[in-house]
């Protein structure tokens, strides 16, 4: 196999597909890229046997072929070379010379037949979903994911389709997410849940879309096409020279309709703003086991405190308005500024029962998100 290739363009869709590789897998093929020559240009691959991604690329392809290449050293070699076109030739053993100027490496690679299968989106349906919506929707949720991969179930996020409806939930035992967005064109029902890796796999495709647009000046939003083979995935992502696939976590996500409160008694209104800089500042001096904070409210401020036995204490006040009670309840600072931080809306709303109740956050004057959080004792 022979072709050249812009290496401005190599190296980005290196890029995106690098990250997929598992590099510590038993299988040794898992470790790298896969590169596909034919007349269409090339094709790149990986896998870690959830996901998959591919990405194409325009090049002048002299000799078809195929060969698996180590991804991180493909990676950052290209990288390195001179600005202008590569030149990558595979001889009969597999290795691959890379060359830009004077500047050349010399890889070890793999036959690339012994990749396994890749998914295949041409037979899915996909709904072509704004760029701009799902970036929105990952920001508000992806942050109460749990992390922990003994817990397949919340390290993921729930796609759910409901007519035009796209909703994300997402939670880690502590706190949930709630998301939606309006999507014309959106058909049917279906849940599909998307595991951690793949989620931030997303982002990336997302955010180098909106980039590129807004580099290009490009009108008209981007989309990214979105659907699932069966309800047992796998899930595709589609946008143009990129196919991300994920197959889904075999678990059964929390029902999140019974861990949202029905009603509460309290409604506190405060700056978005306001109300994350005092959380920030005063839970420098919290617990770092807990980041424990205490929020007394009363009809016009807020009191936030902390303390700690073995730094100190903090305190600040903002205002406020309170709709009901007097309350004083706890919560863990980080769940609260996480939350905030992914909203833009200049007010929020926390509704609130008792000291032990789950509390809600939302953002005043709209109704796509929704968060709740347990309290803590302090």
């Amino acid at each position: 196999m022979e072709f050249v290739v812009n290496k401005r363009d190599f190296v980005r869709a290196l890029s995106r597909v690098q990250s997929v590789a598992d590099k510590k897998a038993s299988m040794p093929i898992l470790g790298n890229v896969l590169i596909v020559g034919d007349a269409s240009g090339i094709r790149l691959a990986a896998t870690d046997m959830t996901l998959a991604v591919t990405a194409h690329c325009k090049a002048d392809v002299r000799k078809p072929g195929t060969v698996a290449l180590p991804a991180r050293h493909i990676f950052d070699v290209v990288k390195v070379l001179p600005e202008g076109d590569v030149t990558l030739t595979v001889e009969k053993n597999f290795s691959a010379r890379i060359k830009s100027g004077k500047r050349r490496f010399d890889l070890s690679g793999m036959p690339g037949e012994d990749f396994p299968a890749f998914p295949d989106p041409s037979k899915v349906s996909l709904t072509q979903v704004p760029a701009d919506d799902l970036a929105d929707l990952i920001a508000m949720t992806q942050f109460s994911m749990s992390t922990d991969d003994t817990r397949p179930h919340l390290s993921a996020a729930l796609f759910e389709m409901a007519g035009e409806t796209l909703r994300v939930v997402t939670t880690d035992g502590h706190r949930l997410s709630k998301a939606e967005r309006r999507v014309t064109g959106m058909k049917g029902a279906s849940k599909l849940l998307i595991p951690l890796k793949a989620v931030h796999e997303l982002k990336r495709m997302v955010d180098e879309l909106r980039a590129e647009k807004k580099e290009a000046g490009a009108q008209g939003p981007a989309t990214i096409g979105l659907g699932a083979a069966s309800s047992q995935g796998p899930v595709f992502f589609q946008r143009e020279g990129m196919t991300l696939s994920s197959k889904l976590v075999d678990a059964a996500f929390p029902s999140y309709e019974q861990v949202i409160p029905s009603a509460t008694d309290r409604t506190v209104t405060a700056s978005r703003t306001a109300l994350l800089d005092a959380l920030r500042a005063v839970s420098l001096v919290a617990s770092d086991r807990t980041s424990g904070v205490k929020l007394a409210v009363s009809a016009t401020r807020m009191i936030i405190t902390s303390e700690n036995p073995d730094i100190g204490a903090g305190m600040d006040e903002i205002d406020a308005s309170l709709q009901g009670p007097d309350v004083t309840i706890g919560f863990n600072s980080k769940y609260l500024t996480d939350a905030l931080s992914a909203l833009t809306s200049d007010e929020v709303a926390l509704e609130l029962s008792g000291e032990l109740d789950p509390g809600m956050i939302k953002p005043v004057g709209r109704d796509d998100y929704l968060g709740v959080i347990m309290p803590m004792r302090i």
